[in-house]
């Protein structure tokens, strides 16, 4: 995903009737305006949200086992390192809470470990001049007994920036149990942000009255420098073809002091054996910008994961392709993989200036340490003259033996497509169509449907989802269920 500061999102849901599978022939429309046939062509039906925005979902990685049972991993918002949010549900829609004069906000929750201390994020609306005061009191049988104590910590944020996450923590652990935290004494345009719905643990409060909302929060459980980390990978799984889903999980996060330490954003994911491989993206460079490719594995859809340290597995990341061009260009990853004849195919986008390609590697799946074995075969897809062309997924169809990889043309903008490509060798790419009919305008960073390998079967339910939206981080997820066209 080509970012722009902090945080922005995706997320994916998807279905499929094979009423109308057969007796269609296709008219796709080439760059030229040409009407052409093509059997091999795939339609969406018209699809749904399966997330509303009010931060983002994309980029999926959609996995489908043979029972039906979708996997489907998003590039989510970030947080901050060395903390784990309080329970609020980071799919409902933000909401700024003025905090002006004698207002006073508290959230009473519970912790079931040792923690050092806690972050609230705090808007000012661009202010220069905004203070707040942050305390933690023990819980005590209710929100009035419990303030009619002193607070075990308190601190004064002088002109705090906006969105800032104002930070109370100790150099010894607080125990386990019931606490209060209060943000009192505003000045300026002080303010905190809240989503909507009530938590088992947690209670909200505005002057002393409980509200169905829950502020962001954060508890710190280890010492951290507690910097902000852009992106991390959710997941999501559904048993009906992406009609309900069941509660998000955060799955891979950033790895503090590493080489990724700032994000890990556009998932993809194949399973070799026991082991689930995820690809993402990270970058060292403060601005967002000369990324690299990673990879991780695990045994789990939900991890914990290791991640490929150049010679093994573990806790210290290495790009699995790194970037040798203009430092000032956004760089490499957004990856693909796709598992034919143990060979592992790794796709990815390489967008040096003046320059965007998707480029592939080939490993050895046979071997665990398979990344060691990664040689670079080529330029899949020169994507330098498609107007505002994003990152492509790839499947392999065995039915034709070929390769098909998908992205988005004209991303964030009203005419926005998909494009389609075939390969027989996976690669060397051409262009054969455009899928328009039933996109969202101002889609992009799409992910189709396969298996664990990255194989699609056309006689199984397959799922396109990309997020779209004009308001720039604020974006919806579309899930579209595949028709595919045949002669």
């Amino acid at each position: 995903m080509y970012r722009l500061p902090m945080l922005i999102g995706l997320f994916l849901s998807i279905s499929l009737t094979y009423a109308c599978m057969a007796k269609k022939t296709s008219n796709a429309t080439t760059d030229h305006g040409i009407e052409v046939e093509y059997p091999n062509l795939f339609q969406l039906e018209k699809g749904w949200d399966i997330y509303d925005g009010g931060g983002y979902r994309y980029g999926p990685s959609i996995m489908v086992d043979d029972d039906g049972t979708i996997h489907a991993w998003f590039a989510a918002p970030g947080g901050i390192h060395g903390m784990d949010q309080l329970h609020f549900n980071e799919e409902h829609a933000e909401v700024p809470v003025p905090i002006r004069g004698n207002s006073v906000v508290a959230q009473q929750f519970h912790s079931d470990q040792d923690f050092y201390g806690l972050a609230v994020r705090c808007p000012n609306w661009n202010s220069d001049a905004s203070s707040i005061s942050l305390s933690i009191f023990k819980w005590n049988k209710d929100y009035a007994t419990s303030l009619s104590s002193a607070p075990i910590i308190t601190k004064r944020f002088h002109h705090y920036i906006d969105n800032q996450n104002v930070i109370l923590n100790s150099d010894r652990k607080f125990s386990a149990g019931d606490y209060l935290w209060v943000l009192d004494a505003p000045e300026g345009t002080a303010g905190v942000w809240a989503r909507e719905g009530t938590y088992a643990g947690v209670q909200s409060y505005v002057n002393g009255k409980s509200i169905d909302q829950v502020f962001e929060s954060f508890l710190m459980f280890n010492q951290s420098n507690a910097e902000t980390y852009w992106d991390q990978v959710a997941y999501k799984k559904s048993n009906d073809q992406g009609k309900t889903w069941t509660p998000e999980k955060m799955v891979l996060k950033p790895t503090e002091g590493t080489r990724d330490q700032f994000s890990i954003c556009d998932p993809a994911v194949v399973k070799i054996g026991k082991y689930y491989y995820l690809g993402y993206t990270s970058t060292e460079d403060i601005r967002m910008i000369f990324n690299h490719a990673y990879i991780a594995r695990s045994l789990s859809v939900v991890g914990p994961w290791e991640k490929w340290d150049g010679k093994d597995w573990g806790t210290h990341p290495q790009p699995i392709v790194t970037f040798t061009g203009d430092k000032d260009a956004w760089g490499a990853g957004e990856p693909s993989m796709v598992v034919r004849n143990d060979s592992l195919f790794f796709y990815y986008t390489w967008r040096d200036k003046d320059k965007h390609e998707t480029r592939v590697a080939v490993a050895d799946a046979k071997l665990e340490n398979w990344p060691a074995t990664l040689q670079y075969q080529g330029i899949a897809v020169n994507q330098t003259n498609i107007k505002s062309a994003d990152h492509a997924d790839v499947k392999y169809r065995p039915d034709l033996k070929k390769f098909q990889l998908i992205h988005t043309a004209s991303r964030f903008q009203e005419n926005s497509r998909l494009m389609l490509w075939e390969s027989v060798d996976g690669l060397h790419f051409q262009k054969v169509a455009d899928i328009k009919e039933f996109s969202a305008p101002y889609l992009h960073n799409c992910g189709w449907s396969g298996d664990a390998l990255g194989h699609q079967d056309p006689n199984k339910p397959q799922y396109v989802a990309y997020a779209y939206g004009q308001d720039w981080g604020n974006w919806k997820t579309s899930w579209h269920h595949i028709i595919y066209v045949k002669k």
